[in-house]
């Protein structure tokens, strides 16, 4: 097919049909916003720099990118909770708010380490004091020769995955971590068959939540310059609504029209596709239930998304049993689990992996560099 070749879509209206003659070329050149994570790691930018630049790669709900920084005397990182980014609705607590800067930090350490740095973390447990999170000493060391590529590679998929069995040897793994705050469920066992089931009824409730649909509209990204300026929130791209669909969405529908009965009708069957299509579950729990907890959580998530991201297992969180208190309570009961159940993520082999998307806000947006 000639990449020029031209496609005719009618557009009917109930005062006329208009035809709409675009080119396939430029059609597909703007289906996708690819957000280039190598640009700014490849620039003349100092360590901390490059350091923060891939910190501010990890996973975050809504992509809300929930971090601010503060960078004194070359050596000390100040990690604060940016509360403007938090998710009243379906994160009343900030439980995910803080398992996302516990990704930010697991990264800032890899990178770190990678880079020729120690780095000594320090949680801060201040309850008068809830956005300061944590302070990071950094120091020359031999580096680790951890291969940052694993960090910009990793994302979120939420295409249907392979449901063969996750190897044994991938399974230790990925438990490697914390086996006492990792569990592993096969796709195929009763555990497994029920957290699909209870996940998409926990999406169902939720869904139809006026409250969480207006706050997840207001995180959507639909038109490629909303991407361009905000650098932020859920693309068509990052949700992989790609081809005419993407090209659709991004032209003609507003974040608004993601409370129309259509919309979230398709994103129902989209999850149940995701979650009967899977090879498992990870499910991460944890005996406290506090600040310092949900960082170290967000600690342990990073980790185990960056090892499938090695091992070409497709990740996706799903945490809406744990968003919709009825469901948590069912859940945490059918599976036995004695710990407070926090963190759901699908899981499954992809045969390729397509590269990251999602955009990101540039170091200088959520970094003060104090001179």
């Amino acid at each position: 097919m000639e990449q020029r070749q031209l496609i005719r879509i009618q557009m009917k209206t109930s005062r006329s049909i208009s035809i709409m003659v675009i080119s396939i070329w430029g059609l597909f050149c703007s289906c996708t916003t690819v957000y280039q994570r190598h640009e700014e790691a490849q620039t003349n930018k100092n360590d901390i720099y490059k350091m923060l630049y891939y910190a501010s790669l990890a996973g975050s709900s809504h992509n809300s990118q929930p971090w601010k920084v503060e960078v004194t005397r070359d050596s000390l990182i100040r990690l604060y909770a940016d509360t403007t980014r938090a998710l009243t609705v379906v994160d009343p607590d900030r439980r995910e708010l803080y398992i996302s800067l516990g990704a930010f930090i697991e990264n800032f350490n890899l990178a770190a380490g990678s880079l020729g740095y120690n780095s000594t973390v320090k949680l801060i447990d201040d309850k008068k004091n809830i956005t300061l999170v944590a302070e990071i000493h950094i120091n020359r060391a031999l580096s680790t020769h951890y291969h940052l590529e694993l960090i910009e590679k990793r994302r979120t998929l939420r295409t249907p995955f392979d449901t063969t069995l996750i190897r044994k040897k991938d399974i230790n793994q990925l438990l490697a971590a914390d086996s006492q705050q990792i569990h592993f469920y096969p796709a195929r066992s009763k555990e497994g068959s029920l957290i699909a089931q209870k996940t998409v009824e926990a999406y169902t409730q939720q869904t139809y939540n006026l409250a969480a649909q207006t706050e997840l509209a207001g995180w959507l990204r639909f038109s490629d310059k909303d991407v361009s300026e905000k650098k932020d929130g859920l693309t068509t791209a990052g949700m992989q609504i790609n081809g005419l669909s993407g090209f659709f969405v991004r032209h003609f529908l507003k974040p608004a029209d993601s409370k129309k009965a259509s919309f979230i009708e398709g994103g129902i069957d989209k999850t149940k596709k995701q979650a009967l299509n899977c090879g498992g579950w990870v499910v991460i729990t944890c005996s406290e239930n506090s600040i310092v907890d949900w960082t170290k959580l967000g600690r342990l998530y990073e980790h185990i998304h960056l090892s499938c991201t090695e091992l070409q297992i497709g990740f996706q969180p799903m945490n809406q049993i744990i968003e919709e208190q009825n469901f948590k309570n069912e859940v945490t009961k059918s599976l036995g689990i004695q710990e407070e159940l926090l963190f759901i993520a699908r899981v499954g082999y992809v045969t390729k992996a397509p590269a990251p998307v999602s955009p990101r806000r540039p170091v200088e947006a959520f970094t003060i560099f104090e001179k």
